[in-house]
């Protein structure tokens, strides 16, 4: 079962039972606050899709400059969200698959949609993705206004940094992710240990 990239690609992942949810940051200060969160990121991204290289699915803002904190990006209405990522590091070009539509659940947005594009990158330029996502909202910089996630699309696992407190690893089949339950088990997320504990603990 591989995934399918496409406007409702993420179905079938937002109604798995397959759902691991991790605590990233580690209170403290502002700074050690966002170094632990991109320490855990990476290391439970590359866990989770233990290949050499990645697919992201990334998300472009349609309007930046928009943006509260667009100003201080210098993102003018001539800019484009894959422009930002570019020059952080992140090529979106050549892709794998295109789309438009709106990232995650539709309605829990409003306004134009959003281009997607799949994309094969390295660890390194994964990296500057998962910096992003939760450099995003604790207001580290630079940033890129985009969404993304990183797939493997032959696993069917996809891992969501969605800000600095926490990271959503999702498969479709229990088998792939089934040892992050207790390999990583002092990071999980006490809120959703009850529910995580049903479905993994009986075949960790």
């Amino acid at each position: 079962m591989a995934i399918i990239f496409g406007p409702h690609w993420q179905r079938g992942l937002w109604d798995s039972p397959y759902s691991l949810m991790f605590e990233l940051n580690q209170g403290g200060s502002h700074v050690h606050m966002f170094t632990s969160a991109f320490d855990r990121a990476r290391r439970l991204a590359r866990a989770a899709l233990p290949a050499e290289q990645v697919v992201a699915v990334v998300a472009a803002n349609p309007e930046p400059s928009k943006e509260l904190r667009a100003k201080r990006g210098g993102w003018t209405r001539h800019t484009t969200s894959y422009d930002v990522l570019h020059k952080m590091g992140v090529p979106t070009i050549p892709w794998e698959a295109t789309w438009v539509g709106y990232p995650g659940l539709e309605e829990n947005f409003e306004g134009p949609p959003w281009e997607h594009r799949a994309v094969r990158l390295s660890w390194d330029q994964a990296d500057i993705l998962l910096w992003s996502n939760i450099a995003y909202d604790i207001g580290v910089w630079p940033v890129a206004p985009v969404l993304s996630m990183l797939v493997d699309v032959e696993r069917a696992v996809a891992v969501n940094a969605y800000d600095d407190r926490g990271m959503a690893i999702t498969a479709l089949t229990l088998d792939p992710i089934v040892r992050l339950y207790t390999e990583f088990d002092a990071w999980l997320n006490d809120y959703h240990r009850d529910r995580m504990a049903q479905v993994f603990a009986t075949k960790a």
